[in-house]
């Protein structure tokens, strides 16, 4: 049943979506569309869209940071016209379509977790096959649960690794072990079928005195690097069991990091920070190689996308900019945001063209962005969201608030043919 009601939405969204007119879009859009998650600071009931809530608005790509502020072309009840009877009944028909397809968002993914306590990080097993979510808790604890379309399941726990809240929380490749970081500025290596301890780098940010790791990057099976919030990036080395070194980066915090391979396919890091700036650092030299020119706030995420030779950062201002990894010295592209002042906290790749983006004004947005033709809002939250992940097919997204006691799901599925 489940499988079919898959089906029918993915049979749904490729023809017939895709055929709606505007004026259609935004009514229905405004009616039932949104996949809207409830305010996730207490329990909750029901999956409501919140009044006034804004239909999305298409925009072009810009090398500039000008964005047309005039609401004159959005398209309210009002503006909508019939020529005849019957167009008035295809409206109609649409109308209840967007409800049916609403139904069938609700019915597909699983319940909201609530693991007992506030979350600090989440991460998806990587492997397609096997639906497991692990979230990194408050009192240091790491619980592992199994999902599908309608339910999920309490797996196991790892409970004597840290004593604090964990930062950070990773799979690897592999779905081996889980690589987790804490507060204490403590950080895991741990086997994920018995929980047990494989290697521990504790004291693994002490420029600061609240320093602890706020990104980690996998480099291969055996090196990985953690940054921090005393702008420090580390690079460890788990059969040492020891720091391969470490560099200063800057002065401010490093808020994500990943690894991508440069013109000799070597692995090269690449880190934002609060300072604004893209910096890429050469793990043979030990070196900075390159900086970018600051950008006007802020870079809070990074990703890689278009098959590797894009890196888009999020910002926090809300706008989202491109460097080709032939040259990060000066962004490329930039695509503003519709939502003004709302910050970037989270960037998650869905596909080689659609990115999921976390606001911290509760928004979640799917942009489309080679070539960039649609920005929309496909969730929302009370709070600001921080925490964001998309399991490893693509169908789920996952989400929570800072001190929030509950994870919630929603379905994404119908974005991987955008």
């Amino acid at each position: 049943m489940h499988i079919s009601a898959r089906r029918t939405l993915s049979i749904i969204c490729s023809s017939t979506y895709k055929e709606f007119n505007a004026a259609l879009y935004t009514r229905v859009y405004r009616i039932k569309y949104e996949m809207c998650i409830p305010d996730l600071r207490e329990p909750f009931e029901d999956y409501s869209l919140p009044e006034n809530e804004e239909a999305p608005r298409h925009f072009e790509s810009s090398s500039d940071s000008s964005f047309d502020d005039d609401d004159s072309d959005d398209i309210d009840d009002s503006d909508i016209f019939y020529d005849s009877d019957e167009d008035k009944v295809d409206e109609e028909i649409h109308v209840h379509l967007g409800a049916h397809l609403a139904d069938l968002f609700n019915a597909i993914h699983p319940p909201p977790i609530f693991p007992g306590t506030t979350i600090g990080a989440l991460s998806f097993l990587p492997d397609p096959n096997i639906n497991i979510i692990a979230l990194g808790l408050s009192n240091g604890i790491i619980k592992m649960y199994t999902y599908d379309d309608v339910d999920h399941k309490y797996l196991r726990e790892i409970d004597d690794v840290h004593l604090n809240k964990v930062t950070v929380l990773e799979f690897n490749e592999t779905g081996k072990y889980i690589y987790s970081a804490c507060k204490n500025k403590c950080v895991s290596v741990s086997d994920v079928e018995t929980g047990q301890l494989k290697v521990c780098f504790k004291e693994a940010h002490t420029a600061g005195l609240v320093s602890f790791v706020t990104a980690l990057s996998f480099i291969d099976e055996n090196l990985f690097a953690t940054g921090g919030t005393d702008g420090v990036v580390n690079v460890w080395d788990v059969r040492a069991n020891g720091c391969r070194f470490s560099l200063k980066k800057s002065e401010d915090s490093i808020n994500s990091m990943i690894t991508i391979n440069d013109s000799n396919n070597q692995p090269t890091l690449a880190s934002t920070s609060d300072d604004g700036t893209l910096t890429i650092i050469d793990l043979s030299t030990k070196k900075v190689v390159v900086q970018s020119e600051p950008y006007k706030s802020a870079l809070t995420s990074c990703v890689t996308m278009k098959q590797k030779t894009k890196v888009v950062c999020g910002t926090g201002v809300g706008s989202l900019i491109t460097f080709n990894t032939t040259d990060f010295s000066v962004f490329n592209e930039e695509f503003p945001c519709f939502n003004k002042d709302a910050a970037v906290t989270k960037l998650v790749p869905l596909t080689d063209n659609v990115v999921i983006s976390a606001l911290d004004n509760g928004n979640i947005r799917a942009t489309h962005l080679f070539p960039n033709y649609y920005s929309r809002v496909i969730g929302h939250h009370q709070n600001r969201i921080d925490i964001l992940g998309a399991s490893p097919n693509g169908q789920f997204l996952a989400a929570t608030t800072p001190f929030s006691i509950v994870v919630a799901f929603c379905f994404i599925g119908f974005l991987l043919d955008q």
